[in-house]
């Protein structure tokens, strides 16, 4: 993992550059806490079979499992949850720039909870410096009213979540393995958004359309099964401040995407903001 980690971390930012649109077009209208929920439940049942073929171990004592409850609240349930629910009412690029505070939230969260994390300037300025690129990537289309208060509130509780999921993690989830870590997780994270999409009137039901399947299908199997996988297993030996900058790296993914792809426009704002959020990345990570 060590060997292939700048390659792996690569890898993941590819993929979760492109699950912020497959976010967006994949409800299929089962409401935002039932297809989240059935993404996790599918890949938290995949994972358990990985953990199961690899005879990986489980979480043991209060600490270890406190720290599953812990991911599979914040990470699965709250981030993902909020996010969900966000994107029916405001553009993936506003999710982007309200999702790249979350360097700065685990700047705070990590100070406070992780033994000997410090708010160095170089991890405050890269921090800063990669907001100001992501708010300069999405510059010429961002529309606020007053109707996107609520969800832009949710997208940035959702960044809290992921912070204080990934600070727990790094801190009490070190030695549990990969598979079990996201199986227990995840399937805990699972069950508490299919219960919100009860309690918020959209019942449990599976999509109709294949387009939808396919939606939830690459969620669950690529952007959560191995994704997640990536994550927790360079998270062992990575800093959780160097994985956090995958937030703001991801856009700049999904907008090369879309200049290769669907010839979009390469404005001076978004080639700008492409080059603010490389050089924050590039000096949260100089020492790999």
């Amino acid at each position: 993992m060590e060997r292939w980690g700048l390659a792996l971390y690569v890898l993941l930012c590819l993929i979760w550059g492109s699950t912020w649109l497959v976010i967006k077009i994949g409800y299929g209208s089962l409401g935002p806490f039932n297809v989240s929920g059935l993404r996790f439940l599918i890949a938290g049942a995949v994972m358990a079979a990985v953990a199961l073929a690899t005879r990986a171990r489980w979480p043991r004592g209060r600490v270890e499992w406190t720290a599953v409850a812990v991911v599979g609240l914040f990470m699965f349930a709250g981030d993902y949850g909020l996010i969900y629910w966000a994107e029916q009412y405001i553009e993936s690029g506003l999710t982007a720039v309200l999702f790249a505070t979350l360097p700065l939230m685990t700047l705070f969260v990590a100070r406070a909870y992780l033994p000997g994390a410090r708010i160095t300037t170089g991890k405050l300025a890269s921090s800063v410096l990669a907001l100001a690129g992501t708010v300069a990537l999405f510059a010429d289309r961002l529309r606020l009213d007053a109707a996107a208060v609520p969800p832009m509130i949710a997208v940035l509780g959702a960044t809290l979540c992921a912070a204080v999921a990934s600070v727990v993690s790094k801190r009490d989830a070190h030695d549990i393995p990969s598979p079990t870590l996201n199986a227990t997780s995840m399937l805990l994270g699972a069950g508490l958004l299919l219960g919100a999409s009860v309690g918020a009137g959209d019942g449990l039901r599976l999509p109709a359309a294949a387009g939808t399947w396919a939606a939830v299908a690459y969620l669950s199997l690529v952007g959560s099964v191995l994704a997640f996988l990536l994550y927790f297993s360079l998270l062992k030996t990575w800093s959780v401040m160097s994985l956090s900058f995958i937030s703001v790296f991801t856009p700049v993914i999904a907008l090369l995407l879309g200049f290769v792809f669907l010839h979009e426009p390469l404005t001076p704002w978004k080639a700008g903001g492409a080059l603010l959020i490389l050089a924050a990345v590039v000096l949260a990570n100089r020492q790999r």
